[in-house]
């Protein structure tokens, strides 16, 4: 199983939008098995699926009260199964921060994903935007990470702590932690949006996709109507911009090959 994770420490930059999409991609078009992993307090990728409510997900993992295969729940798409969050994970971060003593706090995510690693070919997190003892074991659970973007000022001066913060995670306790780089989403063919882009390739902080998600009113119509753009809009620019994008993941991993 490969994990990815979804992160930015800014919010309204498509964290949940970008994990829920490429999941229901990776499943839906590539006919992969796919485990989406709300990771986000406020549990937007489990409403993006209709799914929110009181049942156990995230919180559970963490607080090592559940196995993973206790709160696996099935979409209505095929391949493609979730674990749900709401702000009981609020709880589990608090719980977990006041008990620091315990080392191996960084590594309960992945201990339990571990059990169901052969009955997925990918796993997809979204992560909520904060630096806490969630985010940790999100980056600890991870192979691959990248980071939604935002062609801004605000997003930019951010970007440089997130990347270190990958690399203090890799370095302490995930050797094999991989930052595949940074999308922008949002975007509008501006030459002021392809200056921003410019700056963060010749930064070096960080490899650039090449697929960008353009600003389009489908993606915010998406999740009223919790349904992912593939299926709520197919022809959509968003939606064909996410199969690129996902596809062009694909091309920089082994994944695309099969599980």
């Amino acid at each position: 199983m490969k994990t990815l994770a979804i992160v930015n420490l800014k919010g309204g930059v498509g964290k949940t939008v970008s994990a829920a999409n490429m999941a229901h991609i990776l499943a839906v078009y590539h006919h992969k098995k796919v485990l989406l992993v709300d990771g986000d307090k406020q549990g937007s990728a489990s409403r993006y699926f209709g799914m929110y409510g009181e049942q156990a997900g995230t919180e559970a993992l963490l607080m090592q009260l559940r196995d993973a295969a206790e709160v696996i729940y099935p979409t209505q798409y095929k391949g493609l199964d979730i674990i749900t969050s709401n702000l009981e994970l609020y709880k589990a971060d608090r719980m977990m921060y006041d008990s620091e003593a315990d080392e191996d706090m960084a590594m309960r995510l992945y201990v339990r994903l571990g059990y169901v690693k052969n009955d997925y070919d990918f796993c997809i997190i979204d992560n909520g935007p904060s630096v806490d003892t969630v985010t940790l074991n999100v980056l600890a659970a991870a192979d691959d990470v990248l980071i939604p973007i935002r062609p801004d000022e605000f997003s930019f001066s951010g970007l440089l702590d997130l990347v270190e913060q990958v690399n203090g995670v890799r370095e302490a306790v995930n050797a094999g932690l991989t930052l595949r780089g940074a999308f922008f989403t949002h975007w509008q063919n501006r030459e002021t949006f392809w200056q921003a882009r410019r700056s963060l390739e010749d930064s070096g902080i960080c490899p650039v996709f090449q697929t960008a998600i353009g600003y389009n009113p489908k993606v915010p119509e998406s999740t009223l109507e919790e349904m992912p753009l593939c299926a709520f809009a197919p022809r959509s620019w968003a939606a064909i911009q996410y199969k690129k994008l996902t596809a062009e993941y694909l091309a920089l991993t082994d994944s695309g090959k099969g599980g």
